[in-house]
C-alpha cells in the first residue's frame, strides 16, 4: 500500500472514530478532536474545525488534515483550523514515541470523577479487561482546568501522565492514547465506563468498593496478554461501534 493510501485510509478512520466518540458520550456539540500518527513519519492527521463547525458527531474525512508537529492554521486550506488545544497531541507526540494516536474529549463520567477527586481503582476483572487494565496501569490527574493552548500546558499534561494511557483533565475533560486509532479510541470509551461504575459505586451510601486481589488482576491480565488480545479485543470493540452507527459509519457526507 502506497503512503497516499495509508494516509486516506486513516483519514476516514479518524472521521469515523469521531463518530463513534460522539456516540458514545465521549465527545460533546463542538468540542474533543483525535489524532493519529502516519505510520513511519512525523506527520500526523487530525480532526479540524471546518469554517462552520457543525459538531464532532457530523465529522467527514474532509475534515481531517494532514499536518506536522510545527504546523499552523496558516498550512491548512479552504479556511480549517486546527484544534485550539492542539498541543495536547504534539507534546505527547514528541515526548511519547510509543503513541500513535491521541483522543481528546470531554465525557460527563470523567469529569465528575475528576472534579470529586474520586480514584479509579480497579474493582472489576473479567466484566471488562480493558478498564481494568486502565485502573491498574493508573489514570492520574491533571489538575487544572484551562485549555491545553500552548507547548508547556501540553508538556505538563504529558508530565501528569508518564507513562499512562489515559488523564483526567479536572473541570475539563480526558486524554487518553493508545498504539493505534482503535486503541485509543476504545480506550477513552472503557475511561468513561469506569468514571461511571466509579460514579455509581461511590453514590451508594457507606459502600466500600472493594479491589481487586493480585492474584485476580494477573489472572485476568495474563489471560489477555497470552492471547495478544488486547489489541485484538480494541479491534473487534471498535468494530462493534463501528457496525453500531448503521448509516452514520459513512464519514463521506454529514449525517
Amino acid at each position: 500500500m502506497s503512503e497516499t493510501d495509508t494516509v486516506e485510509d486513516l483519514r476516514a478512520l479518524v472521521a469515523l472514530s469521531c463518530r463513534i466518540l460522539a456516540a458514545t458520550g465521549c465527545v460533546r456539540e463542538i468540542t474533543g478532536h483525535v489524532s493519529v500518527r502516519v505510520p513511519g513519519t512525523d506527520r500526523f492527521l487530525v480532526r479540524c474545525r471546518p469554517p462552520r463547525d457543525p459538531g464532532v458527531q457530523f465529522t467527514i474525512a474532509d475534515d481531517i488534515q494532514l499536518v506536522g508537529l510545527e504546523s499552523t492554521n496558516a498550512d491548512l486550506p479552504d479556511g480549517y483550523a486546527l484544534p485550539g488545544e492542539w498541543a495536547i497531541h504534539t507534546e505527547l507526540y514528541r515526548q511519547r514515541p510509543d503513541v500513535g494516536s491521541v483522543v481528546h474529549g470531554h465525557p460527563e463520567a470523567s469529569l465528575k470523577c475528576g472534579i470529586l477527586g474520586l480514584p479509579m481503582e480497579p474493582v472489576i476483572g473479567a466484566y471488562d479487561p480493558g478498564a481494568m487494565e486502565l485502573a491498574v496501569r493508573g489514570v492520574p490527574t491533571y489538575p487544572r482546568a484551562v485549555l491545553i493552548s500552548d507547548r508547556q500546558l501540553g508538556g505538563e499534561v504529558v508530565k501528569a501522565m508518564e507513562s499512562s494511557d489515559a488523564c483526567l483533565l479536572r473541570g475539563h475533560g480526558v486524554v487518553a492514547v493508545g498504539a493505534d486509532l482503535q486503541q485509543a479510541t476504545v480506550r477513552a470509551i472503557k475511561l468513561e465506563t469506569l468514571a461511571e461504575l466509579t460514579l455509581s459505586l461511590h453514590s451508594v451510601p457507606g459502600a466500600q468498593p472493594q479491589q481487586l486481589s493480585q492474584d485476580d488482576i494477573a489472572e485476568v491480565s495474563g489471560f489477555v496478554d497470552s492471547r495478544n488480545a488486547g489489541k485484538t479485543y480494541a479491534h473487534w470493540t471498535w468494530d462493534f461501534y463501528r457496525h453500531t452507527l448503521g448509516d452514520a459509519a459513512d464519514v463521506t457526507k454529514r449525517i
